[in-house]
């Protein structure tokens, strides 16, 4: 989904829930550690600049204290100085083995520099050291989904929930794989019916996507989101995600049989609606700036009164991207799908290709 988009917002207020409240971050303290109370309590002030100067005195006094490598490593997240806050964390996991917040905080670093097999790793430590620990779940699972394993990160999502059902990363976390693993299956059908195509096979009847897609994935995704949004209420991109609960509850109710469902597949032989006008989706500065490329896919309605509705993001990017992709969206105009000489609504997918090469 907007992965890039909630992955960043969410993990960025990951290190909220380190204010580390199961364990005494001044147990067996020695009488010269003054700078490291300092230091703490400028991190939990939120004087993360302070903080850092203040910890780095107190780790050249006491280069053993576990608890003042931590909260280095903390504050220097929050400086954005991410190389540094993982070698204070690898530092205090070398002091204090048996420290699961250390290998949690060291996972999210991995996560936040892209080692996804790090993050995963380091992750699976602490819950080993603590089971109930759900914010490695989460970070596993989302290392998991960007790395296209779909069903593995709704695992880990699960996981965390059932510890923590209110925890909202864990509901977006589902939310985003359970739409991965709808992309997934939606795009094997569409390969095997180009197969079918190509080898002159016998098609499939009208209707048998609508029978063969799991769109009660989507269902189950829809109720994830509005858990969040409840949890959530004036998040600053309310209104992205309530039109992708939007969406997702048009999709998600053609999971059931009986519901009256104009809309059709684009896969549907023959129905296919005319583009008249499509711009090409502009890259964003930032995501120039970041190398960042690859393809936004959307989910869209093409209505039958020539108006596109419920575009539900399938995979996205980062830096602004996926804004850009539904900005463009938005200005696509097209004839609708014709049957029996009358306009039908056809669902189908967009994909908008950034490349910088």
């Amino acid at each position: 989904m907007r992965r890039s988009r909630a992955a960043t917002i969410l993990l960025c207020c990951f290190f909220s829930l380190f204010v580390w409240s199961r364990h005494s971050a001044f147990a067996q303290q020695p009488p010269q550690a003054n700078e490291k109370e300092r230091g703490i309590e400028l991190y939990r002030k939120g004087d993360f600049s302070e903080a850092v100067e203040t910890l780095k005195v107190a780790v050249k006094k006491q280069q053993k204290d576990s608890d003042a490598w931590y909260y280095l490593g903390l504050s220097l997240h929050r400086v954005g100085e991410i190389k540094d806050a993982s070698k204070a964390f690898e530092k205090t996991i070398s002091l204090k083995p048996d420290f699961a917040p250390g290998y949690t905080a060291m996972a999210y670093m991995q996560l936040f520099s892209n080692d996804y097999k790090g993050a995963v790793k380091n992750a699976e430590k602490a819950v080993a050291l603590d089971p109930k620990n759900f914010e490695s779940f989460y970070i596993a699972g989302t290392a998991r989904l960007r790395q296209k394993q779909a069903a593995e990160a709704l695992a880990k999502a699960e996981e965390a929930l059932k510890i923590k059902t209110d925890y909202p990363q864990a509901l977006i976390l589902k939310t985003e794989s359970l739409i991965t693993l709808f992309a997934q299956e939606r795009d094997q059908l569409i390969k095997s019916q180009v197969r079918r195509k190509e080898s002159k096979s016998p098609g499939a009847a009208a209707g048998e996507e609508k029978k063969r897609s799991n769109y009660s994935l989507l269902k189950v995704a829809s109720e994830s989101l509005e858990a969040y949004l409840k949890l959530n209420p004036g998040q600053p991109d309310q209104a992205f995600w309530s039109e992708q609960l939007e969406a997702l509850r048009f999709y998600g109710s053609r999971a059931d049989s009986s519901a009256s469902d104009k809309s059709e597949s684009s896969m549907t032989p023959g129905l296919r609606p005319t583009i008249l006008y499509r711009e090409k989706a502009q890259y964003t500065e930032a995501a120039r700036n970041a190398g960042v490329q690859g393809t936004v896919v959307l989910m869209v309605d093409f209505a039958d009164e020539g108006v596109l509705k419920y575009i539900l993001v399938l995979q996205g990017l980062s830096h602004g991207l996926t804004e850009q992709a539904i900005a463009a969206t938005r200005k696509i105009r097209f004839d609708p799908a014709m049957r029996d000489g009358k306009p039908r609504s056809v669902i189908g997918n967009l994909e908008f290709y950034f490349n910088l090469y």
